[in-house]
Order: structure tokens, then sequence, then C-alpha cells
């Protein structure tokens, strides 16, 4: 049976309708991400990082020095649906930035090629740590003083002017990224960061969504005491779900799948040593199969050196060939 998907907000194709089987029919790579966003069937759960480290391209390659055309071999390789762009700052000492100082690199090329395009930028936390450091941060945080209320204006400023050229450059989502926890919970108690991280995060949100565009949050550690707070902020999707901080990918599914997007989930050590490919393509069809529709599959922290390429090939290619059950959704 034939059913006809409308999806609203593709955010470089206003409304784009497709004909899809229960599974989704061939989608192209946007198409299949926008659809695992809104929970549509999908042909295949679509794959994607948050960062790629330069140095697994280097030894794909074999080249020292590697460039968009290296970079853009090694995603289509991995079958890779969506691409991460992480902005380049030359930093003045002791202050945030100005959008005009954020560079990111051939991005008009990464639009072209139908990979659905994240930016990602971080938050007031993130800054506040590179900034203050991070135990003077906790304390200011805490105590609202007013060296983190001034670096969350900035932040603020910067990210919603980044957004919006982001945005006329026709990038599809951003990942607002701020380390909130740690592996045993919040970094500060849960009502600090309500009271203070969270409007912020809500305002650089509302903005980006009046450009069309799809948000995810990204933070490592155990956020099971804020997912009510990610939820209510009305982000699209959540990026990492770090197993190894105690984050049980089904429960999460279970208990927000129905306003969240999941993606990520599979611990990058994994991908460090050769290891058993049965259980690893275990762990991976475990991971599809506990969320099922509304998953994007990656790991929880992106892919560095030190990595298999014979393993990540593995792992994707594992995803890529593993059904979502329908009971998943």
């Amino acid at each position: 049976m034939e059913k006809l998907f409308i999806l609203s907000n593709l955010p470089d194709a206003g409304i784009f309708a497709f004909v899809a089987n229960e599974w989704g029919g061939i989608m192209d790579h946007r198409t299949r991400v926008a659809a695992a966003i809104k929970g549509l069937p999908v042909d295949r759960t679509p794959c994607a990082e948050l960062v790629i480290g330069d140095e697994l391209v280097q030894a794909m390659h074999g080249r020292e020095v590697v460039t968009f055309d290296h970079r853009l071999d090694f995603v289509q390789t991995m079958g890779l649906d969506a691409i991460c762009l992480h902005p380049c700052f030359a930093l003045p000492a002791k202050q945030v930035p100005g959008a005009r100082d954020a560079v990111f690199n051939d991005l008009k090329k990464w639009v072209d090629t139908g990979l659905f395009t994240f930016a990602v930028l971080d938050g007031p936390v993130g800054w506040g740590c590179r900034l203050l450091g991070f135990e003077e941060l906790v304390v200011k945080l805490f105590r609202c003083h007013g060296d983190f209320q001034d670096i969350m204006a900035a932040v603020e400023h910067l990210n919603m002017a980044t957004i919006e050229r982001l945005a006329g450059n026709g990038i599809n989502g951003i990942l607002l990224a701020d380390d909130i926890a740690y592996t045993r919970g919040p970094i500060v108690r849960p009502d600090v960061l309500s009271k203070t991280v969270f409007p912020s995060l809500i305002r650089q949100l509302e903005y980006a969504k009046r450009q069309g565009l799809t948000v995810f949050f990204h933070s490592d550690g155990n956020l099971t005491a804020l997912l009510d707070d990610i939820v209510a902020a009305g982000f699209d999707g959540l990026q990492c779900i770090e197993a190894l901080a105690g984050m049980d990918i089904g429960a999460v599914k279970a208990q927000y799948g129905h306003s969240l997007c999941l993606w990520g989930n599979l611990d990058p050590a994994q991908l460090l040593e050769a290891g058993d490919p049965a259980e690893l393509a275990r762990t991976v069809q475990q991971i599809i199969q506990a969320v099922g529709r509304g998953l994007i599959f990656g790991t929880s922290s992106g892919l560095f050196a030190g990595m298999r390429l014979d393993t990540i090939r593995t792992v994707y290619k594992t995803a890529q060939s593993t059904v979502p059950h329908p009971a998943g959704t």
C-alpha cells in the first residue's frame, strides 16, 4: 500500500511530497532525515555523526592534507545522510566573538551535496566554560552571577546573528550544543538550569524555528533529570544519549519519543578495536529496534582518530540494512 506523506518545513524545499510504501520507498538524504525527525516511516534508518575527525579522512585516503572532496567521499563511503558543520573562530581574548568571526568552511559546497546539513552552535555553558574555566563557571552559573549573564547575552546575540546568516545560505538545521550534564547527572541543580540556561536556549531555538530551521540539542552526560525541560523547550531532537552515562535510549524513546527524534547512543569506544563483529552488529540492531521510527543512528560523540575504518564501515552497513521494527514507533 502506498501512502503520500507531506513534509512541511523541510528547510530548503518548503513543502515536499513523496510517495512511500510502509517503509518509506527510496528516499534521498534530506527526505530520509526529515522523515525520521517527524517520526514517519523511512526506507532505512538515517545515519549521521556529530563530528568526523580529519585524521580518519586522512587514513582513508592516505593523504596528510585533505580537501572538501576527500571529506565528502568519506561521508558517501560510510553512507551518511547528514553532516554537522562547526564554526571556526579567531577568538578574541576572554570574550564571545561576533557573528562575522564565525567561519563555516565549504558551507555552500556542503549545502549543495543534498545531505541534510546541520550547523553546530555552542550554548552559554560551553562558552562560559571556555572563557571562565569549569569551576568558575559552575559557581557563577549557580549564583546567576553577572559575568555569566553577560556571557549568556553575548552568546544569544552571536548565535541568533549566525542563525540568520546560515538560514539565508541554505542550511537545514541547527544543533545547539551545551554540555549541561556529566556521567552522574546535571552539572548544577536542575532548577538552576531551568531558571538560567533553558530560557536562553529557548530564545535561540525559537529564533531558529522562525527561520524555518530544524533544531536539535546536544549534551553529553546523564540528562534524565533534564529531559522534561528539553522537551518543553520545543527541540525537534536530542543528540548524544550517552549509554556510558546511563542513558537508556529505549526508555527515552518510550517516554519522549512522541516529541523528540533521537540521534546517537552507540558508544564510540566500540569503534576503537576490532572486537566481535557479531556482538557489535547486535548492539547496532538493538539501538535501532529500541527506537524504531524517529531515530538518526550514530555514535554519541562522533568519529575520531584511532577508530578502525573497517569497524566503522561494518557498523554503518549493519545500521543501513536493519529494518526498524514498527512497534518501536
